[in-house]
């Protein structure tokens, strides 16, 4: 009986003592890497674009002048210049939601977001929200512009993720997981509204100024490995 006692007294510290399984390992179809995001903005030097505007012609090159990534977090930051105007554009993250553990998250929680600013020696346009992740349909969130420089002129938009495409076809190339998102106010092209198209591994793959009437399509690019 003594025996038996003991026996069930260890089994129950043994069970007892067994560690939770967490959502993610039990689910892992459900949840994601939040260094995943760095897909579509950290990218090596002599990576570059080429686009084209649809409308004249014209063209705009743009390689990697800096760029930086701690590999056990989501934290990067990626400089990229303009022949176009001149302008960086400088892409980051600054950590990610409380709930995250150990870089997995469920893909349904909006995890993290990355932020663009455009800025050149003596001219630092603004910066903004440009992206959420895990990228999904119907995710948004609210950004703010302040025009001419007053309170008066301050503005707050909305940020959507309108689309993702498995397969979209530009320029003659074709490009998977291409995540369109919708911004009512773009802080770095003059406040007017803006569409914009990320595609992982690849980055930007097309931007439409839409007061502008400016349609970018990548053209060419190479992505340094």
């Amino acid at each position: 009986m003594k025996n038996i006692f003991l026996f069930m007294v260890f089994f129950s510290m043994l069970f007892s003592c067994k560690k939770p399984v967490s959502y993610c390992t039990e689910n892992p179809d459900d949840c994601v890497d939040v260094r995943k995001v760095k897909e579509y903005f950290y990218f090596e030097h002599g990576s570059y674009w080429v686009y084209e505007e649809e409308n004249s012609g014209m063209r705009d090159s743009v390689y990697v002048i800096e760029t930086y990534s701690d590999p056990t977090s989501v934290i990067f930051q990626t400089r990229l210049q303009s022949t176009y105007n001149g302008y960086d554009y400088v892409y980051w993250t600054t950590g990610v939601d409380p709930s995250v553990k150990n870089n997995v998250a469920k893909k349904s929680v909006q995890s993290t977001r990355v932020i663009r600013a455009k800025t050149k020696p003596g001219d630092f346009i603004d910066e903004q929200t440009c992206f959420l992740f895990y990228p999904r349909e119907g995710l948004e969130t609210t950004t703010s512009y302040i025009s001419g420089g007053g309170v008066e002129n301050y503005h707050v938009g909305a940020l959507k993720i309108e689309s993702i495409y498995d397969n979209y076809s530009l320029a003659g190339s074709n490009f998977t997981n291409v995540v369109f998102i919708s911004e009512e106010f773009t802080s770095i092209e003059e406040g007017q509204p803006t569409n914009h198209y990320y595609s992982p591994n690849i980055g930007l793959v097309k931007k439409e100024l839409l007061d502008s009437n400016q349609i970018w399509n990548l053209v060419n690019y190479h992505i340094e490995n």
